[in-house]
């Protein structure tokens, strides 16, 4: 994304861009003797969104063809698990186009976040695990407060039906720009930014501190990789989309913020 785009585009058609970003899922059954006579699993899945929301529809869909528990369920790509508990764009670089996806009932590697029978709650708990994480990093000892006196428990529990129906009304909005203060964001002059930055396969959890309303996603990157990186040739994808190194942080934070409070960044 250009500066020229950056100026064009309003937040609420950038979020909107965001989150209908997506690609048709065929999900084929793996450890079975004949897998030849069992139709795929097909559905539109949107980037943003953690795989678990939909090993329900999965797990139903083979059921009869596996006698296995539902926490038994995993998913790879491209010989590669997938955790249920990130956003697919995190682990699948993939928009409008058909991705093949194993479904697996048997071995779930080491490295894979167990989940249990009851999926839904597994889902709703992660949620509010990684909002909880995110809002301690934004705000410290304050998180709390800010979340609890911001919003009610049935806003939050609104916000979470709104990201599982893939339902992002003006409401669940309005919800969350209370809770990260977004109309503050011109009048701070210090800003604890939610940071998770993905290379290699690794995951680097940690906070920014907006210092300088002019600073850019090179001042989150640099003071972390240092000279390892070739900044002007490394790729990076933040909620799916391609952005330069100079795009502005100021917007990152208003824009490309995860339902789940996250700003997830991959770089390649």
């Amino acid at each position: 994304m250009d500066n020229q785009a950056q100026e064009e585009i309003n937040i609420e058609d950038l979020r909107k861009q965001i989150n209908e970003q997506s690609f048709l899922g065929t999900f084929i059954i793996q450890d079975v003797e004949d897998k030849t006579q069992i139709l795929p699993y097909v559905c539109v899945v949107y980037n943003n969104k953690y795989p678990g929301f939909y090993f329900e529809s999965i797990f139903n869909h083979f059921i009869r063809f596996s006698n296995k528990v539902k926490s038994s369920l995993w998913l790879s790509y491209n010989d590669q698990p997938i955790q249920w508990h990130l956003p697919f764009f995190v682990q699948i670089d993939k928009i409008n186009e058909e991705v093949e996806i194993f479904v697996h009932f048997k071995k779930r590697p080491e490295n894979v976040l167990p989940i249990s029978d009851n999926i839904q709650v597994d889902i709703k708990n992660r949620y509010f695990w990684n909002l909880k994480q995110a809002c301690m990093i934004r705000y410290g000892h304050k998180w709390e407060r800010q979340i609890f006196q911001t919003i009610t428990i049935e806003q939050q529990y609104k916000m979470f039906q709104s990201y599982s129906d893939h339902i992002f009304n003006p409401q669940f909005y309005e919800y969350f720009d209370k809770i990260w203060s977004l109309s503050s964001l011109q009048k701070e002059q210090y800003l604890s930014i939610p940071i998770r930055i993905f290379i290699d396969g690794n995951m680097i959890q940690r906070s920014h501190i907006l210092k300088d309303a002019k600073e850019t996603l090179l001042n989150i990157l640099q003071p972390i990789f240092e000279e390892s990186l070739n900044y002007n040739e490394v790729k990076v994808n933040v909620l799916g989309l391609k952005i330069n190194m100079d795009f502005p942080i100021r917007l990152l934070v208003s824009t490309f913020v995860n339902p789940d409070g996250f700003c997830y960044i991959v770089i390649k």
